[in-house]
Formats: C-alpha cells, structure tokens, sequence
C-alpha cells in the first residue's frame, strides 16, 4: 500500500529532522524513554523481524543471513570511523558529508524495506515502523549534526526516497535482492540498538526497559496469530 508507506516514511522523516528538539523536550526523562525505547526495539527484532527473516533465509537461501553481518559491520566501522576522527564532539565538513551520507544510505535501504512490509500487510508495516520511529527520536550520536537546515531537510528525506525507489523497482527488486535488504536493515538495527538504545554501565533504566519488553511482546505475539 503505497500510501501507508509514504504516510510512515513522511512522519519518519520529521522525527529525523526534529529529534534534537525532542531529545530537549524530554529532558531529565530521556533516559526513560530511551530504556523504554530500547525494550520495544530488542523485543521486536527478536520475536518477529529476526526469526521472520530467518525462516525465509533457510527456505530459500541461507547466505541471507550474511546480510545481517554486513549490516552490522557497515554501520559500526563508518560510526567508528567518525568517532575516532572526531575531535571534542565535532566533527570536519569531511567527516561529516560521511555521517550524513551513511544516513541517507541506510534510511533509503529502509524506505524499501517499509514499502515492501506496507504491500504485505498493515500490521506488518506498523510493527516495523514504530521501534525504529521511537528509536530515530531519541537517540543521538555524540557529534554534531550538520548545522544547514536545508541539508538536515534533505536528509530526513532519504526513507520517504527508498519508499518512491521501492514503487518504482518493486518488480526488479523482489525475491533475493529485498530479503538481502532486509537483513541489512536488521544488522544496522541490531547494532544501533545495542550501542546507542541500550544505556551502559550504571546508566538506564532497567524498569522501563523491561515495561517496553512487556508491552511490546504481546502485541507481537497477538499479531502473529492473526
């Protein structure tokens, strides 16, 4: 459904765009909600989105789950790479156009992913959509984002892109390709959850971790029934 995906890709963006402003607005909640965020993202890459693709993997091609790897892999080293050449939480025009590019690359990967889970099914499209809104929200990288706003406006509108890419190549993109697409979102996921949803050490907050585990675990679970 072309317009479920433009509508998710479209409110996605404008999380993107103003999520400094909502990390402020939280203010000494942040860490609540980042807690909570991060139960309902481990929650549904572990009870649906992962085990989902795996069984597609071993049916069709179990090289799939590759994928995931790359995934993993391609956002930490890029994030590796940025943290290790930043200085004092700032990072060169260089560095940068990198981080920004790295963004759009992955949520044009992800705009597909939305569309093709909006033609399968509603509910499927939803489940996805609100983990990664909630993660997109509040969680930030210790460097500056890119101070144009117009920039920052172009980059917020690289899912609703991978949306417009996936109606226009759907046709050429479906069976190994998408799945592949899949497993790299998941990777990318995977690895921002961990590092960035999940607070360390003796920060976090373990009771509202767990209230996303709760809360999120059975609306899965209801909606693989159906």
């Amino acid at each position: 459904m072309l317009i479920l995906a433009i509508i998710l890709a479209f409110i996605l963006g404008l999380v993107q765009f103003f999520s400094e402003q909502i990390v402020n607005t939280c203010g000494k909640y942040y860490t609540h909600v980042l807690s909570f965020s991060a139960g309902i993202s481990v929650t549904y890459l572990f009870v649906d989105l992962f085990p989902a693709f795996s069984i597609n993997a071993v049916e069709t091609n179990q090289f799939l789950f590759v994928t995931v790897l790359i995934g993993f892999i391609f956002i930490h080293l890029i994030e590796k790479y940025v943290y290790q050449h930043s200085k004092d939480d700032s990072i060169d025009n260089r560095l940068e156009v990198l981080n920004q590019f790295t963004s759009v690359f992955y949520h044009v990967v992800l705009g597909i992913v939305i569309f093709d889970f909006s033609e399968k099914s509603i509910i499927k499209a939803v489940l996805l959509f609100v983990p990664i809104v909630i993660f997109t929200g509040v969680s930030t990288l210790p460097v500056r984002r890119h101070s144009s706003s117009l920039i920052r406006f172009f980059v917020s509108l690289s899912t609703l892109v991978g949306v417009i890419v996936a109606w226009v190549l759907f046709d050429y993109i479906q069976g190994f390709i998408l799945s592949g697409l899949i497993g790299f979102v998941i990777g990318g996921l995977l690895f921002s959850v961990i590092r960035h949803s999940i607070p360390h050490g003796k920060k976090g907050k373990p009771l509202f971790f767990v209230i996303g585990v709760l809360v999120y675990t059975p609306i899965v679970l209801w909606t693989l029934l159906l």
